[in-house]
């Protein structure tokens, strides 16, 4: 298994994977692979991604975004999608990619990892779990609807 950071060449399985994340949860992408290359590998990056690898082959998936604490004057790295392709999982892709991710984060030196997990998704809320990331009590996710 070796994970790597994600490169504009990468889009194609970059856009194929989030497609199957979301009909896994039951929504649509919207983006286009051309919003992908622009928003993920144009002058000023809005998200970065990490791919696991097997032979060769995409397996996994982590897309992570940039975060700032106030109250601690530190960056933070929020993991906003990951994804394991069903035939892989169970060998340790996902367990590689947040690895990874927390090795940058703590590289660039931020202050934490966020991750927001569905509800409903007990594998996934077991999965961090068992990596120590732990439910932020207290805190419900907030978000508006489609602005513009």
């Amino acid at each position: 298994m070796k994970v790597r950071v994600a490169q504009a060449r990468d889009v194609p399985v970059i856009w194929e994977m989030l497609t199957e994340l979301a009909a896994f949860e039951g929504g649509v992408v919207s983006a286009t692979q051309a919003d992908l290359a622009r928003d993920g590998f144009g002058d000023r990056p809005l998200f970065e991604a990490l791919l696991a690898e097997v032979d060769g082959q995409s397996v996994g998936l982590l897309v992570f975004i940039p975060l700032y604490s106030s109250w601690q004057g530190r960056k933070a790295v929020m993991i906003h999608d990951l994804y394991v392709r069903e035939a892989a999982r169970g060998h340790g892709a996902g367990k590689a990619l947040v690895t990874e991710v927390t090795r940058l984060a703590l590289v660039r030196g931020c202050c934490r990892v966020e991750v927001n997990v569905l509800e409903w998704n007990a594998k996934a809320r077991a999965f961090y779990e068992g990596l120590g990331l732990r439910h932020n009590e207290g805190w419900l996710g907030c978000r508006s609807g489609v602005l513009g």
